[in-house]
């Protein structure tokens, strides 16, 4: 009964920690401690999401760790040459795409116990709008041709 709400928990707790890491190194990657304190916050958040879901997962029966880490983000780290903010934003952008796709799929689940789905709704309202976040200031610094 619980197979596709764990699994649907074990997808998103993978994005959580990909997301966390992207995060923290896109902090590592910047000059201007706005940006760096705004990723380290998302960096901070993700790791609080996932831990939640892990609870979840555990009330829900999961009885080991998933050690899938399918990546979503090419961190900022394993580019070729340094990046600029610019680059850097628009990575988060695109892993936060793919956060934000990732609950609604989660969300669509038809057999969502109640409080996993208040859960997932709760937390799909943060990581959207730290979405909104991360595209508002890439489009609000980005060179015309690039929006």
């Amino acid at each position: 009964m619980n197979e596709k709400p764990l699994a649907a928990l074990e997808k998103l707790i993978v994005i959580c920690k990909d997301g966390e890491e992207g995060f923290q190194l896109a902090a590592d990657e910047m000059k201007t401690s706005t940006l760096q304190s705004l990723f380290l916050g998302y960096s901070l958040q993700r790791s609080r999401l996932g831990r939640d879901l892990e609870e979840a997962a555990s009330a829900l029966g999961r009885t080991a760790a998933d050690s899938g880490a399918a990546r979503t983000w090419m961190l900022p780290t394993e580019a070729a040459a340094p990046r600029d903010e610019q680059a850097v934003l628009a990575e988060c952008e695109r892993g936060e795409d793919e956060a934000v796709a990732a609950y609604a799929a989660a969300l669509a689940e038809a057999e969502l116990p109640p409080a996993v789905r208040a859960l997932l709704t709760a937390q799909a309202t943060e990581v959207k709008n730290a979405h909104d976040e991360v595209r508002g200031r890439r489009t609000r610094f980005a060179p015309e041709e690039n929006k």
